[in-house]
């Protein structure tokens, strides 16, 4: 810590560099104010920042479980009712990497992190492998407690990505260890694992560790509900992912056994409402896995979780006024939309209503398909699982898929993944351009003080910029000039999409 300390202090004597340094803070004592003030442009400056990721969310998942609030819960998404608030600011924003156009969440997160655009796979490391300063590193020498929530394994790469630094997103073990070396003071999702001495290679008992260090270790909803304040916390609520909401309604996982995104941010807002300054990134991460799914049902629910924490932070938000939310999404994935369906589209709400039968994750469902011996047996399981009886032509066409014998003209659909979507499609109305991350630029909203730093078109480095000055800090990582062409870096590094298919 004190070597730590005396180079963040030391690089404020440094000059600025032609290859991309700018100098760094002040004195920790000189440049951390307790109090709200002005920053650039004279806008006011945050106590609190809440930074909320709908992980893997388009435009069109986003209207998609508009619709379905509106028709389940009688009302808007709080995020669209956002954009009607005179005192929103909204915004797009390129999330490119450094090697390519379509980004991954270890990059977009970096991007926020450190300020720089690097590699797909990576978390806050150049292609040459220089680990970067990462925000959360800095402001904990200025005094703000940092957290982080997440409906994913604690040690995925949007949380991780605020934090840490590694060499592949895939690191978990190392990612956990470095929570730890880093005293991040709230950690709240799933990852068990990833702490526990029994599961990791080096025998390390992190959650003994995190305990020793005065840590609150938590395990369940009820630990989380009489969590003690005066102490920083540890969450790990499932060995991996949290399990998808769907498969929660349709009792595969029993709800009872984790918190919702909700309540973990409500928790959290708790604990930390007596800091004088604090900031919390809050990602409903499982949207994502559910769009490389390819499943409209779960990935709808996730978003529709998400909005209400963002509820949650804007219940906050009006009892402590300086507090900014910045609500947005790191990429896009399988841009889902629901499609013009029957004469002069008039069938499309019928099928779009359907997606209230679908009671388990397409995960589930694919499992339950592999074991089907029958077309009898699937149509039975889809029946049960969606609500959906699909023809004997239909299924007869899904059936080389489930034996990964089935071959699409696209290849980003050549799997029994987009089989399965296609053929829920006629059930649903919902399509997927495919399993894969998309180049969208995506929706910022932001609220409060700070806010009207995230308005037009703006630059993912930027957030990581407009967070060090609302905390007084002046930084910034090497940068390196984009790739060309997207060569490729480190095909070890890349996101395991197939692990999302464990249910």
């Amino acid at each position: 810590m004190n070597s730590r300390r005396s180079f963040l202090t030391s690089v404020a004597s440094l000059p600025v560099a032609a290859a991309g340094y700018a100098h760094g803070a002040q004195n920790p004592s000189t440049r951390f104010s307790t109090r709200s003030g002005t920053g650039a442009g004279g806008s006011r400056v945050p106590r609190h920042v809440i930074h909320l990721v709908a992980d893997g969310t388009s435009m069109g998942m986003l209207s998609l479980a508009n619709h379905f609030s509106e028709h389940h819960r009688g009302r808007p998404l709080t995020w669209f009712q956002l954009y009607r608030d005179p005192e929103s600011q909204v915004a797009m924003m390129d999330m490119r990497s450094q090697n390519s156009i379509v980004t991954d969440s270890s990059a977009a997160s970096s991007s926020w992190g450190s300020g720089v655009r690097i590699p797909n796979g990576k978390v806050n490391r150049t292609s040459k492998e220089a680990p970067l300063i990462t925000l959360y590193e800095l402001i904990r020498e200025v005094g703000w407690k940092r957290g982080l929530i997440t409906t994913t394994e604690i040690t995925h790469a949007t949380p991780a990505g605020f934090a840490v630094s590694v060499s592949s997103r895939n690191d978990a073990n190392d990612i956990a260890a470095q929570y730890f070396d880093r005293r991040i003071d709230l950690l709240l999702g799933g990852g068990r694992d990833y702490f526990a001495a029994e599961k990791r290679k080096d025998k390390r008992d992190l959650r003994g560790e995190f305990k020793a260090a005065g840590y609150a270790v938590l395990h369940s909803p009820a630990d989380l509900k009489r969590a003690p304040d005066g102490q920083p916390w540890i969450g790990l609520f499932s060995g991996g992912h949290l399990p998808f909401l769907v498969d929660q309604l349709g009792g595969i996982t029993p709800a009872a056994d984790v918190p919702s995104l909700a309540s973990m941010t409500r928790s959290a807002l708790r604990h930390f409402r007596a800091e004088p300054h604090f900031i919390l990134q809050v990602e409903g991460g499982r949207v994502d896995h559910g769009c490389h799914n390819n499943d409209a049902a779960a990935a709808i629910r996730e978003l529709v979780a998400f909005d209400e924490a963002l509820d949650v932070c804007l219940e906050f938000q009006r009892e402590v006024p300086d507090t900014l939310l910045v609500i947005t999404t790191d990429h896009s994935t399988g841009n889902p939309g629901l499609n013009g369906m029957g004469d002069n589209y008039t069938k499309s709400p019928e099928l779009f209503r359907h997606v209230d039968l679908v009671k388990q994750s397409v995960p589930e469902i694919l499992k339950r398909l592999r074991l089907a011996e029958s077309q009898a047996q699937a149509a039975a399981v889809l029946a049960s699982a969606t609500g959906y009886l699909p023809s004997t032509r239909r299924l007869a066409a899904l059936d080389p898929f489930l034996k990964k014998k089935g071959y699409s003209l696209f290849d980003g659909e050549n799997s029994d993944i987009s089989a399965l979507s296609l053929l829920l499609a006629n059930h649903l109305g919902i399509s997927f351009t495919s399993t894969a991350h998309t180049s969208d630029l995506v929706p910022v909203v932001a609220v409060g003080p700070g806010s009207d730093r995230f308005r037009g078109l703006i630059r993912n480095t930027e957030v990581f910029d407009h967070y060090l000055d609302f905390a007084r800090i002046q930084f910034r990582n090497p940068q390196e000039p984009l790739i060309a062409g997207g060569a490729e870096l480190d095909a070890g590094s890349s996101e395991r999409v197939e692990e999302y298919l464990v249910a």
